[in-house]
């Protein structure tokens, strides 16, 4: 990256330079006053630089997507954005990542060449105290939508754009499928390929062979559904909706199809729709996902959208016993159901004591029933929900206790769940 700025100088040096070496020239031949030549000379230099940063912006918005799809894609790469579109994007991109102090020196020359004095100073701030500085006096969601507008796919990383075939090349591939027109990988490659480079026609044509030839997987299916909202102008309704229908049919939990149905609700302004799809995406995502602060940055902005209140963190659902250990419980029996941090070890987030009296027994977990408060379930994504029978009416886990441990959940993300203890502890 730091080559990039490196580079940019160097232009921007050589550039100034030359142009005074011919402005030099030309004063001797036709005497120029000295106030217009440094006012030329002036003029010439901020063009150049302006341009070198402008190009310098383009070249680092594409080199993930150039790296990951190799040359032959890099070259069928559309036109530079406009610099208020790079700003944009480069916005975004360094609110959910980070970014480097190099990427924050060229967003605060960028504000420089755009006049926005303040945003400058404030990225330049943020190199010596990241903590304290935000990327802008932007929104989170405003910087995702501008990062939207400016073509940039706001839409999770965990499927990165590269070929299916390790090596392969745009010829390569085109000359694969034209040889063996069945071949299912080659197809799907061919429109990596294809949308690495921005091609969404070209992705569209190959993806439409994959379904012709029944090849198409739940993350395809979103693929496909990204490139049809691309040639829509980024509309998610009509083929891009029946396709996103697809993937999850295929696969409820795929990351990319998630996104693109809350998407699609949000652009169809139904917001509530909108935060049930938002929360089962954030219930896929891994804690560590950078993709989690866009989504909690999407549920805040439809919440206020929708005037709906926002979902408060806890988990509701009911706990039944397994017909065969039913005759082992008393009526006056201790039921302890408990939330545990899935990835994190430590005490439970939140503890419910009662008695089983009949059968189901309803329970809701959140905040107020932490052990700690430094420990509460709002502050985790992922939980485990633990239902135990105690036969000494003690919180401490003993032999021949009945209990049942649920899947994952994400705390808020809506629905009931329904245990049942069917286990005994040795």
């Amino acid at each position: 990256m730091v080559s990039f700025t490196f580079l940019a100088g160097v232009l921007t040096g050589t550039a100034a330079c030359l142009m005074a070496l011919w402005l030099r020239r030309v004063a001797a031949l036709r005497t120029l006053s000295r106030h217009y030549l440094f006012t030329a000379a002036a003029i010439t230099i901020f063009v150049a630089a302006a341009a070198v940063l402008y190009f310098t912006l383009a070249a680092r918005h594409d080199r993930t997507v150039a790296a990951a799809a190799g040359p032959a894609a890099a070259a069928a790469s559309p036109a530079a954005q406009s610099m208020q579109e790079a700003v944009a994007g480069l916005e975004a991109r360094l609110a959910s990542g980070g970014g480097n102090p190099s990427d924050w020196e060229l967003l605060a020359k960028a504000y420089d060449f755009l006049g926005r004095p303040q945003d400058a100073a404030r990225a330049r701030q943020h190199i010596a105290n990241p903590a304290a500085t935000p990327v802008s006096e932007m929104s989170p969601e405003a910087l995702v939508a501008a990062a939207a507008a400016a073509g940039n796919a706001t839409r999770p990383q965990t499927t990165p754009v590269r070929a299916a075939i390790p090596g392969a090349t745009l010829e390569g591939l085109r000359q694969r499928v034209h040889d063996r027109p069945r071949d299912v990988a080659g197809w799907l490659a061919l429109a990596e390929l294809a949308r690495a480079g921005h091609d969404n026609a070209a992705a569209r044509a190959a993806l439409e062979r994959v379904v012709a030839l029944h090849g198409m997987t739940a993350q395809s299916w979103a693929d496909y559904a990204d490139v049809l909202g691309g040639l829509a102008g980024g509309s998610l309704g009509g083929a891009a909706g029946a396709a996103i229908d697809h993937a999850l049919a295929l696969d409820p939990a795929n990351p990319k199809a998630l996104w693109l149905k809350a998407s699609q609700a949000h652009e169809q302004r139904r917001f509530a729709d909108a935060l049930t799809w938002w929360h089962k995406l954030r219930a896929t995502l891994p804690p560590d996902s950078p993709d989690l602060s866009i989504v909690d940055g999407n549920i805040a902005e439809d919440t206020q959208l929708g005037g709906l209140a926002p979902a408060p963190a806890g988990v509701s659902g009911t706990v039944s016993i397994d017909s065969r250990l039913s005759a082992r419980v008393q009526p006056d029996a201790t039921l302890f159901i408990y939330a545990k941090a899935a990835d994190s070890p430590g005490p439970p987030l939140a503890v419910m004591r009662t008695s089983p009296g009949s059968w189901p027994v309803p329970f809701h977990l959140d905040d107020s029933m932490a052990m700690l408060p430094s420990r509460r379930l709002s502050q985790f994504g992922k939980v485990v929900i633990e239902a135990r029978i105690s036969r000494s009416g003690q919180a401490t886990p003993a032999s021949g206790d009945l209990y049942v441990t649920s899947p994952v959940v994400s705390p808020g993300a809506g629905g009931t769940l329904a245990l049942v203890i069917n286990r005994e502890m040795n």
